[in-house]
C-alpha cells in the first residue's frame, strides 16, 4: 500500500506542467509595461531584458522601477561595438536620418532570443503596437524583423497580437489568444485606459526618441563612423557639447557647461588631450588625435577662448595634457580664430 501510494505521488509529480518562461524586452515606457503585465497575468514568469543605449529612447531607471513592481526578474545588456557595425551597414537601409530602425530591432530582438534559449525560456515578448512607428512597426517590417531575429513564431507582440497570425505559443495553447489586444495606429488611448485598468501609475511619457533620428546627431555619428573610433564609449560622448572636424586625424569636442566638461573628461580616451583656461572656468576641450602638432593645439586652445568669456580679448593661455597624466600639464597660447573658420568645421 505504501508503495503505491508513492508510485502515484511519483506519477503525479512527473505529470505536473512546466511553468512557461518568457523574455520581455522592457524599455521603461507605458507599452512595454503593459505588455510585461499582459504575459505575466497569463501566468507566465517573465525575465526583462533592458537594451543600454546610452543615446537612445529607453530609461533604464524606470525600466527597473517596473521591474521590481511586477516582481520579474531583471538584465541589462550594453548595446557594443556589433552595433555600431550594424549601424555602418544596415540590411534594410535608414530612415529621415541615420536611424536602421528594423535592423536595430533585429539586432536587439537576437539577442533577446540567445537569452531566450540561453535561460530555456519559451518566446520573446515586446510591446510594439502595429502603425505606431512609421519605418519598424509596419506589418511588413514586423515580418521581416521577426525572420532577421530568428524567432519565427516566437515573438508575441500582446497588445495587437489578435492583428496578426497566431504565434506558436498561441497555437499550441500555451497562452489564451483571446486574452491578448487588436491595438493599431499612434494614439496612446487605449494604453492609458489599458494602464488605469492595470492600476498602473508614474509610466514614462511617450516623447523624445533614438538621437539617431536627429540630423544634427546623425552628423556626428557618421563622422565618427567616417573617420574611425577606439572604443564603443567614444561614441557614448557624441550626446555632448560642439564637435568641430579640424581634419581627418583631429578633432575637437567643446563642453558647453560644467556638467558636459565632467562627463567629456570621463568618457575621454586614454590617448586623447585635456585643454582648458588657466583660470580654470569656461570650455573644456577634448582634443581627439594622435601627437597633434603645435598648430592643431592652438586651433583647439582657440576654440576654448572663442566659446568663453574672454571671446573678445587678446589670445590666453591654455593649460592641457593627455587624458589621466594631469601632472604633465604644458601650456600654449590660443589663437585666434575667424568665425568662417569655425563655421567651416562645426560638424
Amino acid at each position: 500500500m505504501i508503495q503505491a501510494n508513492t508510485q502515484a505521488e511519483s506519477s503525479s509529480a512527473v505529470a505536473a506542467p512546466r511553468q512557461l518562461k518568457a523574455v520581455g524586452l522592457i524599455s521603461g515606457g507605458l507599452d512595454s509595461l503593459l505588455a510585461a503585465c499582459i504575459v505575466k497575468d497569463l501566468g507566465v514568469e517573465v525575465y526583462g531584458v533592458y537594451f543600454a543605449m546610452p543615446w537612445g529612447c529607453c530609461n533604464k531607471t524606470k525600466a527597473i522601477e517596473v521591474s521590481m513592481k511586477l516582481g520579474i526578474k531583471f538584465i541589462t545588456f550594453q548595446l557594443d561595438e556589433r552595433y555600431l557595425e550594424m549601424i555602418k551597414n544596415p540590411r534594410y537601409g535608414r530612415g529621415t536620418a541615420l536611424n536602421p530602425c528594423v535592423d536595430c530591432r533585429i539586432h536587439m530582438f537576437s539577442r533577446a532570443g540567445e537569452y531566450m534559449r540561453h535561460i530555456g525560456a519559451d518566446f520573446v515578448f515586446t510591446g510594439e503596437v502595429l502603425g505606431q512607428r512609421p519605418m519598424s512597426q509596419l506589418r511588413r517590417s514586423m515580418s521581416q524583423i521577426e525572420e532577421g531575429a530568428g524567432l519565427r513564431g516566437l515573438l508575441l507582440r500582446p497588445l495587437c497580437a489578435r492583428l496578426f497570425e497566431p504565434t506558436i505559443p498561441e497555437q499550441e495553447g500555451w497562452i489564451d489568444r483571446q486574452k491578448l489586444l487588436r491595438i493599431a495606429g499612434r494614439s496612446r488611448k487605449e494604453q492609458i485606459h489599458l494602464a488605469d485598468q492595470f492600476q498602473i501609475s508614474g509610466y514614462n511619457q511617450p516623447g523624445g526618441g533614438c538621437l539617431l533620428t536627429d540630423s544634427h546627431f546623425s552628423r556626428r555619428m557618421q563622422d565618427t563612423l567616417d573617420h574611425g573610433y577606439r572604443n564603443f564609449r567614444e561614441t557614448v560622448a557624441l550626446q555632448w557639447g560642439r564637435h568641430f572636424r579640424i581634419n581627418r586625424d583631429f578633432k575637437v569636442v567643446l563642453g558647453r557647461d560644467a556638467e558636459e566638461n565632467e562627463s567629456l573628461i570621463r568618457y575621454a580616451h586614454r590617448d586623447d588631450y585635456v585643454m582648458q583656461l588657466v583660470e580654470g572656468n569656461g570650455p573644456t576641450v577634448i582634443l581627439k588625435g594622435n601627437n597633434p602638432p603645435g598648430e592643431i593645439l592652438q586651433t583647439a586652445a582657440g576654440l576654448i577662448q572663442r566659446f568663453s568669456k574672454f571671446r573678445n580679448e587678446p589670445p590666453r593661455d591654455i593649460r592641457y595634457w593627455r587624458h589621466g597624466q594631469k601632472k604633465d600639464v604644458c601650456h600654449l597660447r590660443a589663437r585666434i580664430l575667424e568665425e568662417a573658420e569655425i563655421e567651416k568645421i562645426l560638424i
